[in-house]
């Protein structure tokens, strides 16, 4: 059975069960700063199980796509070197929110598993927690399961949870048997699904039956059911393979590779085959979700992944093969599953060829770096940890390279440093990416319950500024600050979505008269829109109050958000289609656009870009505004935000022919409306993403009145015309720049007269002269050493001087002195003043405190210089 084909079974076994199909949510997760990545089927439902949210369907199933690379849960360095370990793989599941329970869920995969997919029973084991008697009851007297084939097991292997609070519930396990030509270790008549070798585990049904809070573990009052399957090995247990990596998931990936490198998929190298397959699908599914390499958090599990996987391809072929060139056949077995991914392979093609490339240049160095430290970083046999690990995170280099490198000198590497620099990297990379919730757990409990009982927010903003609507919550939240949350049955303003900041106004009573200042919108909870206001806790739950959106802060936001959607229709048009959004941030001050781009834009593409910008906007096409299925928008071309997950119905936002857009934002009814386009600046914002910042109406307008009225400012000064401007520009800048080198000629030939009379006359001091000398601030101390060894062969040279309050120094040898170390001697002087100096052996230089005593220094040198 091919994995297209089971992925189909799958879902409408379930489908006919009553299970609504939910899309696989983003591998960047959506309002979870706990998460680095995705990793498992549960992750978007986690507020459905803590009961803060109400699921629309009390049945679902998903194909989940997972990484699991970073933090706890990371098998990267297993990967390729054990049947089925990956980064990347796909997680079928289904899911109770309240309805099914044990009996049902196991019935439903023990069919599933037995009869439609056909595997016999006598192949399959279960496990249960050692206290369910329940599930073991269910699996023996309503399955039939023989009981020796059911094993209990403890709380580390049957007892899942969420963490340290939260829903949690015994599981049970099913095992497929390999085989006994598979086994690892003896049989065991206790324990033999400990040999993971042999038994498999394929399916994994976890019971939600209790909630652990601070007081202790309660039951729930609606159980519930998350279950998950591997994709993989179902795959390659179906297709009878034993490695994950002979199933179609990866079988034409390897194939190509074996075309590319003309080497066979043998013995030898079939780990490195299995390393790039899994790792190529991993950075291309990442890249298309958003994730962009960098230098922490995600960017930087991405940038690793990319980095080993090109190490490994060198090692398959050093010249010809490219990550890049195995991308068709990523989405040949995923883009089915997975079309918004493959709309965007042009991005991941663009990035991970521009990281190959920069790593191949870094590999240089990391050979230089390990052949450098192999001479310092060495004790007895074993290379320190520490430098292994910063190899690895700063140069690419996988452990196993380094271990390799290390066996061929018969040394060994320091695990435990490796591991212990390891985890303190991971700690920082959890610090860069966490982020907050925007609101306490508490509060947004609250708006849950709101919502639960209310239903969502009625939105009619994008009719209307002004609406009564009924106050259905009030709640303080401000931490040390006066800060309330509102919840109406219906509003006009806009909740912070999509970029676009929320509306900000006013509340006002029955009878017109100012009840309070709305200062922002945000929408904690999907669908229900919170205002927030300082001045709001007179405000009586239950009224009905008159909401006025602020009509100009509003318009300018519009303005704004729909040039945006211009702006990624121009960038396309003028540099390529690996143009995707990486991010966007409209209000009604500016707008803020970040788009996948590896270098900087040249000036006459920013014209062109603002050229087509505001053409668009005179040409005055209209806006129209739909709401359709998700797959017709796709078949129109909609574009969407890479990364984010949509609904079956979503909002398209067509402009004329020039753009076509998922958006939920407010716009104008005709471009016309935005008036005038400007771009403000364009700046790098992380390696392969670009930052567009521009204004529009009377904002852009007002910025180039001020930039007419600098330009007709500078023209008086330079008394020079419009045409002659940039000649008489380009005049003075040539004309102040040799002045500024006759000016420099002439300051050295003043420090040189100076410099003479400085150190002129050194005195003898044992075998050599020495002399020592304050200088002013602003000479150049290496100029003045140059100077003074160029004269005296046998010569040494102290110089001291005050900078910014502290002194400053400088120790200068002629170079033919051998027996002479000015690091050893100025590091070992500076440190009685608690300063530091270090440097060369002919030169060194180091800094001290305002109060050295400096005939103290100067004594201590010669005495040094003589012994």
């Amino acid at each position: 059975m091919k994995s297209r084909d089971l992925r189909e079974r799958f879902t409408d076994y379930f489908a006919r069960h009553g299970h609504h199909k939910i899309p696989s949510s983003s591998l960047i997760p959506e309002d979870d700063p706990t998460l680095l990545f995705t990793n498992a089927g549960m992750n978007q439902f986690k507020d459905y199980f803590t009961g803060k949210a109400k699921a629309c369907h009390p049945r679902a199933s998903t194909i989940q796509k997972c990484v699991r690379a970073g933090g706890k849960h990371n098998d990267l360095e297993n990967v390729g070197h054990t049947p089925r370990h990956h980064t990347f793989f796909e997680m079928l599941g289904n899911f109770s929110f309240g309805d099914y329970f044990k009996k049902e869920a196991i019935h439903l995969a023990f069919d599933f598993l037995t009869k439609e997919l056909g595997i016999p029973q006598d192949k399959l084991f279960i496990t249960v927690h050692e206290s369910d008697d329940e599930a073991h009851d269910i699996w023996h007297k309503d399955i039939g399961f023989p009981a020796k084939k059911i094993f209990r097991k403890g709380d580390r292997d049957n007892f899942w949870e969420m963490g340290p609070f939260g829903p949690c519930g015994p599981c049970s396990e099913i095992f497929y048997d390999h085989g006994p030509q598979y086994a690892s270790k003896p049989a065991s008549s206790k324990a033999p699904l400990d040999d993971e070798e042999r038994y498999v585990e394929i399916w994994n049904l976890v019971f939600m039956q209790f909630e652990k809070t601070p007081e202790g573990t309660f039951e729930l009052p609606k159980p519930s059911v998350d279950t998950g399957a591997g994709l993989e090995r179902l795959a390659a247990l179906m297709q009878g393979k034993y490695w994950n990596y002979d199933s179609d998931l990866f079988t034409p990936l390897i194939s190509r590779l074996q075309d590319i490198c003309r080497l066979p998929y043998g013995d030898e190298s079939a780990s490195s085959f299995r390393v790039v397959a899994d790792h190529v699908r991993a950075s291309a599914m990442l890249i298309t979700d958003g994730a962009i390499p960098s230098n922490e958090g995600r960017g930087h599990v991405l940038r690793r992944i990319i980095r080993r996987a090109v190490r490994y391809l060198r090692k398959l072929d050093p010249a010809k093969a490219s990550l890049s060139s195995l991308l068709p056949e990523v989405f040949q077995t995923l883009g089915e599953e997975y079309p918004q991914n493959a709309a965007h392979k042009a991005l991941a093609k663009d990035l991970l060829d521009k990281e190959e490339q920069k790593f191949l240049k870094t590999l240089d160095s990391g050979m230089s770096f390990l052949e450098e430290a192999l001479k310092r970083h060495v004790v007895g046999q074993t290379f320190s940890g520490k430098t292994a690990f910063k190899l690895y995170d700063t140069y690419g280099f996988p452990k196993d390279l380094t271990e390799i490198i290390l066996k061929e000198k018969n040394l060994k590497l320091d695990h435990t440093g490796f591991d212990k620099a390891q985890k303190a990297q991971r700690e920082m990379s959890k610090k860069s990416w966490k982020g907050g919730s925007g609101q306490g757990e508490d509060h947004k409990k609250l708006f849950y319950s709101i919502k639960e009982k209310h239903g969502p927010t009625v939105f009619l903003g994008q009719e209307k500024l002004e609406e009564s609507g009924t106050l259905l919550g009030l709640e303080k939240v401000g931490d040390g600050e006066e800060l309330f949350a509102l919840v109406f049955d219906r509003v006009p303003f806009y909740g912070e979505s999509g970029g676009q900041v929320g509306d900000c106004g006013l509340i006002a009573r029955e009878d017109g008269q100012p009840a309070a200042t709305v200062m922002d919108t945000q929408k904690p909870v999907e669908d229900l829109h919170v205002l927030y206001s300082k001045d709001a806790g007179d405000l009586e739950v239950g009224t009905s109050y008159l909401q006025k959106v602020d009509p100009e802060k509003r318009k300018a936001t519009t303005q704004n958000h729909s040039a945006t959607h211009l702006l990624q229709s121009a960038l396309i048009e003028v540099l390529g289609n690996h143009i995707k959004q990486a991010g966007s941030h409209v209000n009604w001050e500016r707008l803020r656009f970040d788009f996948t781009h590896s270098k900087a834009l040249s000036l006459e593409q920013i014209r062109h870009i603002e050229e087509y910008v505001n053409k668009s906007v005179t040409a005055s096409h209209p806006v129209s505004i739909r709401s359709m299925p998700k797959e017709k928008a796709r078949e129109l071309g909609a574009i969407a935000m890479f990364g984010e997950k949509y609904g079956e119905e979503v909002r398209v936002v067509q402009m004329g022919d020039v753009s076509l857009e998922l958006c939920g934002g407010t716009h104008v009814g005709t471009l016309s409306e935005i008036g005038l386009f400007s771009i403000v600046s364009e700046s790098s914002l992380s390696s392969g993403v670009r930052r567009i910042e521009a204004v529009t109406g009377k904002k852009a307008l007002d910025r180039l009145r001020g930039r007419s009225e600098a330009l007709k400012q500078i023209e008086r000064q330079f008394s020079a015309k419009d045409d002659d401007l940039p000649g008489q520009i380009q005049t003075f800048k040539a004309r102040l720049k040799e002045l500024e080198k006759e000016n420099s000629k002439l300051c050295e030939k003043i420090q040189s007269l100076e410099g003479r009379t400085l150190l002129d006359h050194p005195e003898k001091c044992g075998d050599y002269l020495f002399k020592a000398a304050q200088v002013e601030e602003g000479m150049d101390m290496k100029k003045l050493s140059d100077q003074f060894t160029a004269a005296h062969p046998k010569g040494l040279l102290f110089l001291y001087g005050k900078r910014k309050g502290k002194w400053s120094f400088l120790l200068r040898a002629h170079k033919n002195l051998k027996d002479i170390d000015c690091s050893a001697i100025l590091g070992e002087t500076l440190k009685g003043i608690g300063g530091r100096g270090g440097g060369r052996q002919d030169m060194a230089q180091g800094s001290g405190g305002d109060k050295a005593d400096i005939k103290k220094l100067i004594a201590q040198i010669t005495r040094r210089i003589q012994t």
